[in-house]
């Protein structure tokens, strides 16, 4: 903008500015000039201002931040702001220079474009006040104006910013009101400088800031101040004013300010027209009337209002009903500025955006408006009403909001109204062209009066419209008659059937009946004249009697005409009563006619007809005969839809009381449901219907019910069945329920919500509680449905069985819902009983358990004493595969665990419960060690296993929380006193009767309160007598003290020794009890008491038992075929050894060895059943384990001398054993593992040296199913391999032709892989499979081959991996195990790469990560070229690049870093080679190799340079200084390096060494031999050449370019040294 243009703008609101100036000091007293406002230079928001000074200011950091404030950059200046409000927070007061800058700099500050400054900058002036408390006083004049003003930015975080900022320092309403009053002078001061002084340009620097946001900045100050000036006058009263009355009244006068109501910024506008508002209240008397006329009239109504228009519609209401004059007196307007024209333009445009209050405002607008304006003269004469077009071209607008559309036409009727008021106006005509168009569109809708569409809630309006229409009634008899006599043609020219849109046009026909007659109902409320009111009952005659002739002649097919009958028949009041002729012909249409009709498509219509007619005939009689005439036809759509319109309609209402009639119609009903596809409709129609007889809805549920089973094509389709009854009438599901058909509908939900069907399950259990949560088991209504359910559910076994956790969650709610007084009657129910559990583990009490188990149980093995006399009985299963006995007992656990049901228990009941879990609780850890013939699950993944595991431990604490309570009569007392009862006879349930006595008195022992339960020896001793060897064993443990039982002890030492051992039964009894007593820990301190001589006679009479045994084996040169209680007998013979022998570890005997040479014989039993033979085997490693144990610890000469002296026996043994194991699984064997695992750890600690001639027999080992036997191999041919590489590389050494030799054993184990599919249903969370396991275990031992290994043996090795596919194999396993088949691939950094040590990770899974990442290392270090090759040639280009990323993230890194590694520790020793030293630099950060010969002072130099994911990618060699060669040559040797180096099969850093040797070769090779240049005296010239010019006399050699330079400079071409002419050799 001009100088000129600028200087004009000042002068024109110079007067403006100067209004708070006044001679009284009025606004001027407490301003910053001192007097008047004239005295301020500057202004405050102006762009061009005095900087502040800053010398005064102490701290630099806030000098620089005012500096930065000053800046033209909006980012500049918030970072300024935010290190000021750093710096004043972070001290409890600040300097008066700072409160002086930032005072000078606030004001355009909190006005800037930039919102996060203006935010700033308020937040800033909030802390600066409430800091500087009092200081800050004297700058408020200074600083309120635009304090407050930023009360009102447009932006709602700044707003927000400056009241908080306000708020912080003016803490209570008080203060800031106060804040206001006291100074207002400076307030009102800022604000008219803001609107009348302040200008686009001086705001904002036309250089730096936009047009746009120089505007916007503009009209955001000046909205703000005029909001300020419009609080002012709101919050303040006459007489706080009346010292600014003056200057006031000039201000809200002045022309400048309501030019702005036509501001093209909305803000602008919006608080110009909120100003006057204020001002038409407190000063109304002051208003230029012809200023505002001008400024909000003529110009305001040519503006466009968008965003505004609901204000402006408001603030002119008022203005108008204030001072209507203001459209005529002080209207200055003529012409095409007339107020009808300015008017009618911007009625035009509708609302403009706002919502529907505007049409309420332009409403009281022009009901306030002079009629003049309205109607002006032109429009009396020729009767067109130009403002009411204007409206309705607003209301039909089709930017006009649909919500707006009710008030705008309310406020267009009401205009009308106005209108017709005028004597001037033609009403008639007025009528036809504006008002009757509305109902004619909303009746008969059509394209050429589209603009008289009322949507919305048109309702009301249309009222309105009639009314109006009303008052010119001829005119509406004609077009009534009109529009009556077009419908009946229209429905009889309907389209036929066979038409295309004979749909549609009967719906047309349907909904301008509604429509029709609709308003005709509305209408009968208006007081209509009587010859209006015939007019319109005639017309409804003669409509209904050409849509029956219709019906008739077409036969139901015109649906739209039978809509129109049963319209007008219930819209019309009256109607049949006052047309008896009409009424005649409606009685006998549907007496004789409609039957016959109700298979068509008007049969809903039809049937909506009938009930309506109870006036003028039968009802009752009509329904039935109707109902009849359905039910008699044959099957077909048409029925079937006609049976749905019936019974959802009051027809059933009438037929209630026909039971035949009911009967049929239900029979009718049933058959429709079993179609799947009707029965929804149907069925919701029926139960929805309130006249549905009882009778018939109980009927439709029992059918439901009856067709509901577990077959997956019906569950779907009948719950939602159920659903439809839930949701519409619930009441009658309940009744059903409740009665006595009902029974068997609670259980087939509850059966259906364990479905595993995600979506049926969830109906079940939405269905279930719908009508279960009012059914409480203290009602009558589906209590023997639950207790029934409960009776028998937890042991029925079947396919429609209920789950345990249903059962579970139903036996909870049941007792929830049950009253304090029935809850002890409702326990014995829902608690199992005795007879119950007897019947539900009889099966488990027909047989022996696995011999293998005597290896974990005290009873050990007495299980050989067991006399199973029942007939094997096979179990059964539910479809979960849980038997009768766990579903008792997981229902009973888990019950006890979630509620208080024990509490209301007996002691007798309670005891018998603990009994029987205890028993299950001794089968259910059995059959968790070991698979039995008849288990107590029948499970198929082991995520089942894992919740069995979960609910025997939750079971074990609930009976641990049983141990503390040991009165008189406890239920633990109680239940122990019967197990020891039932333990008793040598039958299964006395075995596991004495197991669940034992455990319990176990843990009593460790609460120390078993002492509570002591036996007396008397009774254990007659127990034992007796011959009951289980009860007997178990009263052991009940003996109050352990010296007690040292007569016991003694007693059986006696008998023992000297009874014959081989009588199976008395010895094997006695030799059970004794080493209970021996298993009681306290016992160790009493058997020192027992005289060693005693023990020793004992030890040698067992000994002699075990030896007679194994020498009979011997004497007849076969393995003993010895029966089972044989090898139970020696297992406890070993049992007992194995407590004794420990206290005498200080006597010396020959029982030392005798007792070794046994052990070494152990394995001539192998010709028993596995299983049988374990207890024996397992007694036998335990008793050699100690006794190595005595060896080490307490040395005896005759036990060392013995164990040195069979050192080899027992390593024979031992590996006969590990050899006989290996084909053996143990993963889900527990007595197996332990033997296994306890072997392997007897082998490791005898430390057994592996001859080579026995290797073949460990390889085998390594593939055992028995992960312990795998890591025991592993473990010794990992120790071995390493040792043996000396011994083949000294053959290899020695002979020429000798070739290393992978083991022929260990490459048959890793030639086949196992495949990822094969993989893929294995649950690591248990255990590594043991094929995989063995897999990598043995690649492992083939790279221990290259330990130790010569780089010539180690291309053996590879020559022999390469004649099969064993690296691919391995390298694909490795990449989709840990890359490829994993959406994120297995972060190596986790694992140790460059080592694996067995067992240290914490899972299966992630022990076999490190596994394969550590093969996957070794593949790629020590067969790169093999493994370079496999990701070559995958085919996969998803693969390799997935493949690739990975290695070069993880393992490359390692590999580049021990090769580099390498090439460093092995290049000092070339730098001082005689021949040809070589320097070597290694530089890790790079990657990089550089290798260098000095040749005549001049270095030859290569470099190396390893990729990011080497060796899948290759080395890359590059020459970095050729000297004495060709470029040919030069290149020819570095193509060969670095073939050597990408292509060498050893890795290890050996091929980069193998690279540099090779190029050393080439380097020596070329420069042997070579003489210096007789000329220059150097091998090599200045251009890095050898000499190559030989002189053909004297046969020495030059440099062709040092002969050249002799030529030139001697004149001549003879040889420097013979001095001839110099002739090419």
């Amino acid at each position: 903008m001009s100088k000129k243009q600028f200087k004009n703008q000042a002068s024109s609101s110079r007067a403006a500015s100067g209004l708070f100036t006044a001679a009284n000091g009025a606004f001027g007293s407490s301003t910053r000039g001192g007097g008047t406002f004239g005295a301020v230079s500057s202004s405050p928001l102006s762009y061009v201002y005095e900087p502040p000074d800053l010398t005064s200011i102490s701290e630099p950091n806030t000098i620089v931040a005012f500096k930065n404030l000053q800046k033209k950059d909006s980012t500049t200046k918030a970072k300024a702001l935010e290190d000021l409000l750093k710096s004043v927070s972070s001290y409890e007061s600040f300097e008066d220079a700072v409160l002086d800058a930032w005072i000078k700099v606030y004001p355009r500050t909190s006005i800037d474009s930039a919102r996060r400054v203006r935010q700033l900058a308020h937040q800033l002036q909030g802390l600066i006040a409430h800091t500087s408390g009092k200081r800050f006083v004297k700058h408020m004049p200074d600083a309120v104006g635009a304090w407050l003003a930023g009360l009102f930015d447009s932006d709602k975080m700044v707003s927000r910013a400056a009241q908080e900022s306000f708020k912080q320092t003016f803490q209570t309403d008080e203060k800031m009101q106060s804040v206001w009053k006291i100074y207002l002078g400076p307030i009102l001061q800022f604000c008219s400088d803001a609107v009348f002084k302040e200008n686009i340009n001086t705001l904002s620097d036309e250089r730096t800031v936009s047009p746009d946001d120089a505007s916007a900045k503009h009209a955001r100050v000046v909205a703000a101040a005029l909001s300020a000036v419009q609080y002012v006058l709101e919050n303040n009263s006459r007489e706080a004013l009346i010292k600014y009355h003056p200057a006031l009244d000039e201000f809200v006068n002045s022309k400048e300010l309501w030019k702005l109501a036509s501001h093209t910024d909305a803000s602008v506008r919006k608080a110009i027209y909120r100003l006057l508002d204020v001002c038409l209240v407190k000063r109304p008397e002051v208003l230029n009337l012809e200023m505002i006329s001008t400024s909000i009239l003529v110009s305001g109504l040519s503006v466009n209002q968008t965003a505004s228009s609901l204000n402006y519609a408001r603030t002119t209401a008022r203005l108008t009903e204030c001072n209507p004059k203001i459209w005529t007196e002080f209207y200055t307007g003529t012409g095409k500025r007339s107020a009808n024209k300015r008017l009618c333009h911007f009625l035009s445009k509708g609302s403009q955006g706002a919502s529907a209050q505007y049409w309420d405002e332009v409403k009281s607008l022009l009901l306030h408006v002079p009629i003049s304006v309205l109607i002006p003269q032109e429009s009396v004469s020729d009767q067109k009403f130009t403002i009411i077009e204007a409206i309705r071209d607003g209301v039909s607008n089709r930017d006009e909001p649909r919500l707006n559309q009710r008030n705008a036409w309310n406020t267009y009727l009401e205009v009308a109204k106005r209108l017709l008021s005028c004597h001037d106006v033609d009403r008639d005509r007025l009528i036809e062209d504006s008002v009757m168009p509305i109902l004619i569109q909303y009746i008969s809708p059509s394209q050429e009066l589209v603009v008289w569409t009322v949507s919305g809630s048109s309702l009301s309006i249309l009222r309105d419209a009639t009314q109006l229409c009303l008052e010119s009634p001829t005119n509406f008899l004609e077009r009534w008659t009109t529009l009556s006599k077009s419908f009946v043609e229209e429905v009889q020219t309907s389209l036929p059937e066979q038409a295309k849109d004979f749909t549609k046009s009967q719906d047309m026909i349907t909904a301008k009946a509604s429509r029709w007659y609709g308003l005709q109902s509305a209408m009968s409320t208006f007081g209509l004249s009587e010859r209006i009111r015939v007019l319109l009952t005639d017309r409804s005659a003669s409509e209904i009697v050409s849509a029956i002739e219709l019906l008739k002649a077409r036969k139901g097919k015109p649906y739209g005409a039978a809509s129109l009958i049963s319209t007008a028949i219930r819209s019309v009041p009256n109607l049949l009563s006052t047309q008896q002729q009409l009424a005649h012909a409606v009685a006998q249409f549907v007496l004789f006619d409609v039957p016959d009709l109700l298979l068509s498509p008007s049969s809903p219509y039809l049937i909506e007809l009938i009930p309506l007619l109870g006036n003028i005939m039968d009802v009752n009689n009509v329904c039935r005969k109707s109902l009849q005439s359905v039910l008699d036809s044959p099957p077909s759509l048409a029925r079937s839809k006609a049976l749905q319109h019936l019974v959802g309609s009051s027809f059933l209402g009438h037929v209630s009381q026909d039971e035949k009639l009911l009967a049929t119609l239900i029979s009718a009903l049933k058959q429709e449901m079993d179609d799947k596809v009707k029965q929804g409709d149907l069925l919701s129609a029926t139960i929805a219907n309130p006249n549905t007889p009882a009778k018939l809805s109980q009927a439709l549920i029992a059918h439901i019910v009856a067709n509901l089973s577990l077959e997956e094509n019906n569950q779907s389709a009948g719950l939602q069945a159920l659903q439809t009854v839930v949701k519409f009438n619930p009441t009658a599901l309940k009744n059903y329920d409740a009665s006595t058909e009902g029974s068997p509908l609670l259980a087939r939900l509850i059966s259906l919500g364990d479905s595993t069907d995600a979506a049926v399950s969830q109906q079940a259990k939405t269905i279930s509680d719908a009508f279960r949560a009012d059914a409480s088991i203290d009602s009558n209504q589906g209590k023997d449905a639950v207790l029934n359910i409960l009776r028998h559910g937890p042991e029925t076994i079947s396919a429609q069985a209920l789950s345990v956790p249903s059962l579970i969650d139903l036996a909870r709610t049941t007792m929830q819902g049950c009253n304090e007084q029935h809850r002890s009657t409702l326990v014995a129910e829902l608690i199992p009983d005795e007879a119950r559990w007897r019947v539900a583990m009889q099966p488990f009490f027909t047989s022996a358990p696995n011999p293998s188990l005597a290896v974990m149980n005290p009873l050990s093995n007495a299980i050989s004493l067991i006399e199973s006399t029942k007939p094997y009985e096979a179990v059964q299963f539910d479809k979960d595969g849980y038997s009768a006995a766990f579903r008792l007992f997981w229902y009973t656990s888990a019950l006890l665990q979630t509620s208080d049901v024990f509490e209301y228990a007996t002691v007798k009941h309670q005891a018998r419960v603990a009994k029987y879990l205890g028993l299950i609780l001794q089968i259910a850890n059995d059959h968790l060690s070991i698979s039995s013939p008849h288990p107590l699950w029948q499970l198929q993944d082991s995520e089942s296993e894992d919740g069995i595991v979960e609910i025997v431990s939750q079971t074990q604490r609930l009976t641990a929380s049983w141990l503390t309570d040991m009165g008189p009569e406890s239920l633990l007392r109680i239940s122990l006193s019967e197990l020891l009862e039932d333990a008793h006879g040598i039958s299964v349930r006395s075995y596991y009767s004495s197991r669940a006595y034992i455990s319990t008195m176990t843990e009593l022992a460790e609460l120390h309160t078993a002492a509570a339960l002591h036996v007396d020896t008397d009774k254990l001793s007659s127990t034992r007598k007796a011959g009951e060897t289980f009860a007997a064993a178990a009263a052991v443990w009940a003996v109050q003290t352990p010296a007690a039982l040292t007569r016991t002890f003694n007693e059986l030492l006696a008998q023992l020794t000297g009874d014959d051992l081989e009588k199976y039964s008395r010895n094997m009894m006695d030799l059970i009890i004794l080493n209970n007593i021996l298993d009681r820990e306290e016992f160790e301190d009493s058997l020192s008491s027992i005289p060693k001589q005693r023990l020793v006679f004992f030890v040698q009479h067992l000994c002699d038992n075990l030896v007679k045994v194994f020498d009979a084996a011997d004497a007849s040169g076969q393995q003993a075929r010895r029966s089972t209680s044989t090898l139970m007998v020696n297992a406890e013979m070993m049992r007992a050894l194995s407590h004794i022998l420990p206290s005498l570890s200080e006597t010396y005997g020959t029982f030392w060895e005798r007792i070794i040479e046994v052990l070494t014989k152990v394995c001539t039993i192998f010709g028993a059943a596995f299983d049988e033979r374990l207890p024996l085997i397992h007694a036998s490693l335990r008793l050699f384990s100690i006794l190595r144990k005595l060896g080490l610890r307490e040395p005896n000469d005759d036990l060392v001398d013995a164990l040195h002296s069979h050192q080899s026996s027992i390593a024979s043994s031992m590996i006969s054993l590990l050899q006989a194991f290996r084909n053996i699984p143990d993963e889900s064997h527990q007595p197996r593992k332990i033997v296994n695992e306890m072997l392997a750890r007897q082998i490791s600690y005898a430390n057994i040296e592996i001859e080579s001639s026995t290797v073949s027999e460990l390889f085998p080992v390594l593939g055992s199913e028995s992960l312990a036997l795998q890591d025991l191999a592993y473990s010794l041919l990992h120790q071995q391999i390493p040792r043996w590489q000396e011994d083949v590389a000294l053959d290899k050494a020695l002979s020429k032709d000798y070739v290393a030799k992978l083991p022929e054993e260990l490459l048959s184990l890793i030639l086949d892989a196992p495949t990822q599919n094969a993989l893929l249903d294995v649950d690591f969370k248990r255990s590594m499979p043991p094929s995989l396991r063995s897999y990598l275990l043995s690649w492992l031992l083939v790279f221990d081959h290259w330990t130790g290994a010569s780089d010539a043996v180690k291309n053996d090795y590879i020559d022999a991996i390469k004649e099969g596919s064993y690296v691919q194999s391995l390298l694909h396993l490795a990449s989709d195990f840990l890359v490829t088949s994993r959406v994120r691939p297995v972060d190596a950094n986790k694992f140790q790469i460059d080592s694996y040590t067995p067992g240290s990770e914490e899972t299966p899974e992630k022990d076999t990560h490190s596994m394969l990442i550590h093969l996957y290392f070794l593949a790629l270090k020590h067969l790169p070229t093999l493994s370079k090759a496999w990701w070559r040639d995958n085919t996969s280009r998803q693969t390799q690049v997935s493949v690739e990323s990975w290695t070069e993230r993880y393992i490359s890194p390692l590999i580049i870093s021990s090769e580099l590694a390498t090439v460093s520790a092995w290049g000092p020793t070339q730098a001082s080679d005689p021949d040809q030293p070589l320097t070597i630099k290694v530089s890790t950060s790079t990657r990089e190799v550089t290798a260098s010969i000095l040749i005549d002072e001049q270095f030859m130099s290569l470099a190396i340079v390893l990729p990011p994911s080497y060796p899948l990618s290759r080395a890359t060699v590059s020459g970095l200084h050729r000297v004495g060669v060709t470029e040919q040559k030069w290149r020819s040797w570095i193509i060969t390096t670095q073939g050597v180096i990408n292509f060498s099969d050893i890795g290890g850093g050996n091929q980069l060494i193998d690279g540099l040797m090779a190029w050393r070769k080439n380097v020596t090779a070329t420069l042997k031999g070579q003489t210096e240049c007789a000329i220059c005296y150097s091998v090599v010239s200045a251009d890095r050449q050898l000499p190559n010019k030989r002189c053909g006399t004297c046969k020495n050699m030059f440099h062709g370019s040092c002969l050249f330079k002799w030529f030139k400079s001697s004149n001549s071409s003879s040889c420097p040294l013979c001095r001839n002419q110099f002739s090419y050799a």
